[in-house]
């Protein structure tokens, strides 16, 4: 038997697992997330760059951390799913606010 002692020690409002995203301009990742899926900004933390060393942001019951990559770094890849009451509408808005199609959206079978 694990002990769930970790379980614990989730501050209130996060759950399990937290996806969190390195990027190249999380201001404007932020922004987009606000903008698109009604997000709501936690944190923003600045490094001495004023690069964003830390921010959070909470997407309906989940949050999603992110900061800025490092010049150096190579691009980091992120993927996110999300369920929204209308993803016509979110898909509109992600476009609107400069998001690319990479596939057009479709109905599956599971959501």
């Amino acid at each position: 038997m694990k002990n769930n002692s970790a379980m614990t020690k989730i501050p209130k409002g996060y759950t399990t697992i937290t996806p969190w995203i390195i990027s190249r301009n999380t201001a404007r990742l932020i922004d987009f997330m606000k903008k698109t899926f009604d997000g709501e900004e936690i944190a923003r933390l600045y490094n001495e760059d004023g690069s964003v060393g830390h921010a959070e942001i909470r997407i309906g019951d989940a949050v999603v951390m992110m900061f800025d990559a490092k010049k150096e770094w190579p691009d980091t890849p992120a993927f996110l799913r999300l369920y929204v009451e209308d993803g016509d509408a979110a898909f509109r808005r992600a476009l609107q606010e400069g998001a690319t199609t990479m596939t057009e959206m479709t109905d599956m079978f599971f959501g």
